[in-house]
C-alpha cells in the first residue's frame, strides 16, 4: 500500500479530509471539477484508489488476521475457544463488509516475521492477536503502511489501533462481588507468563483492593503458570508449603482456576466452603468445573466485530494519524464457586 493518506492529498489540494474522502469513496457532495482535481492529484501522489474504489463498490478485499504465540502459555489448545470466538466475530463483520478474511498462524520465530506478514501488498490490512506480545514487539510496526488493528491487549501510549477487554472493569466487578458475599481477605491467582492482559489484571487488582480499603498482603498474591498443568503444578507446591490462604481468591484466567481448584481438592481444601474462587473468560468448561466456576465473560465476538469494522474505516477513510483504543466492558457469569462468609458461619455453627 502506499504510504501517502488522505490528510496529504487534502493538504496539497486545499480542502479539507473530509471531502477527499468522499471523492475516493465515490460519495455526493462535491463539486465535478473538485472531484477531477482530488483524482488527479491522488494519482500524481500514487494513492491506492484501486483498493479504495474497490471497497467503496463492494467488491472483495482481503484482510489478514494473524493469529500469532509468542510462548504458546496463553495462545494454545486450552484457549482454542476464545481464539475460535474472535474469529467468529471477524467473519461476521468481514462478510457484512463484503470483505475475505484469511487466517494466518504464527508460532514463535523473529518478531520480524510478523511484521513482514502485514507488508504483503495483496492485503487491504490485518488484524494481528496480539495476546502474547510485547509493547517492544508492537513498536516494530511503526514502519508499516498497512492499516492495522491490534486485539487481546492495549497499549495507551502506542499509536496504533488497539480492541481488547476492559481488564479494570472486569476485576473491580469481580472483587465487588466477593464483597458483597462478606470477603475481605482476597488474594490473586496471577501469572509471570509475558501475556500484557494477565499484567492490565494484576495491576487492576492491587487498585481494586485500594479503592475498597482492604488489605494487600503479598503473601495472598500467588504466582502459577498459565497453562492447567503447570497452574495445578504450582498451586499444588504453594499448598504443600503450608501458606496461608485468603477467603477468596481471584484467577487471572479460567485454565488458572481449574488448576488452582483441582490443587486445593487435592488438599482437602473445598470450593467454595473453604475458599471462594472467580475466574476470567468464560469458557465452556467453566460451567461443567465442579463446583462450576463464577466467572467474568467478555464477548469476544464483540471484539472481533469491532476490530473488523474499525479495520474498514481506517482503510475506506485512510484514518492512520488518528488511531482508535476501544474497550469491551465484561459481566460477571455467576455460578457456585462463591460462598458468602455469613453461611458458611452459620453452617460451621449447625455441624
Amino acid at each position: 500500500m502506499s504510504g501517502v493518506h488522505i490528510a496529504d492529498i487534502a493538504s496539497v489540494a486545499g480542502v479539507s479530509p473530509a471531502t477527499v474522502s468522499l471523492v475516493l469513496n465515490n460519495k455526493p457532495g462535491v463539486s465535478p471539477d473538485t472531484r477531477s482535481r482530488i483524482l488527479e492529484l491522488a494519482r500524481s501522489l500514487e494513492y491506492d484508489l484501486e483498493r479504495s474504489n474497490n471497497l467503496a463498490h463492494g467488491k472483495a478485499a482481503t484482510i489478514r488476521f494473524l493469529k500469532v504465540a509468542r510462548h504458546g502459555h496463553t495462545v494454545n489448545d486450552d484457549h482454542a475457544i476464545f481464539i475460535a470466538n474472535y474469529i467468529n466475530g471477524l467473519s461476521l463483520e468481514a462478510r457484512s463488509l463484503k470483505l475475505t478474511l484469511e487466517i494466518m498462524t504464527i508460532n514463535g520465530g523473529p518478531a520480524e516475521a510478523l511484521v513482514s506478514a502485514t507488508e504483503d501488498p495483496g492485503i487491504a490490512g490485518a488484524i494481528v492477536l496480539a495476546t502474547e506480545m510485547t509493547s517492544k514487539e508492537i513498536r516494530l510496526f511503526k514502519r508499516v503502511n498497512t492499516p492495522l488493528v491490534f486485539i487481546d491487549n492495549y497499549d495507551e501510549t502506542e499509536g496504533f489501533n488497539f480492541v481488547d477487554m476492559n481488564n479494570k472493569e472486569s476485576v473491580l466487578i469481580a472483587i465487588s462481588h466477593f464483597m458483597e458475599h462478606g470477603h475481605r481477605e482476597i488474594g490473586m491467582a496471577t501469572s509471570d507468563v509475558a501475556t500484557p492482559n494477565f499484567q492490565m489484571r494484576t495491576a487492576a487488582f492491587n487498585e481494586a483492593l485500594q479503592r475498597f480499603s482492604l488489605p494487600s498482603r503479598g503473601d495472598f498474591i500467588f504466582h502459577v503458570d498459565s497453562t492447567y498443568a503447570g497452574a495445578l503444578r504450582d498451586m499444588s507446591g504453594i499448598l504443600t508449603s503450608g501458606a496461608k490462604l485468603p477467603t477468596a481468591l481471584f484467577c487471572v484466567n479460567d485454565i488458572v482456576a481449574f488448576g488452582c481448584i483441582r490443587a486445593l481438592k487435592d488438599a482437602g481444601i473445598r470450593v467454595p466452603e473453604d475458599i471462594s474462587i472467580i475466574g476470567f473468560d468464560n469458557l465452556p468448561a467453566s460451567a461443567m468445573v465442579d463446583p462450576p466456576l463464577t466467572t467474568i465473560e467478555v464477548s469476544k465476538v464483540e471484539i472481533g466485530r469491532l476490530a473488523m469494522r474499525t479495520l474498514y474505516n481506517d482503510i475506506t477513510l485512510d484514518l492512520h494519524q488518528h488511531p482508535v483504543k476501544q474497550l469491551v466492558s465484561g459481566e460477571l457469569v455467576e455460578r457456585l464457586s462463591v460462598k458468602a462468609l455469613e453461611a458458611i458461619s452459620a453452617e460451621t455453627k449447625t455441624n
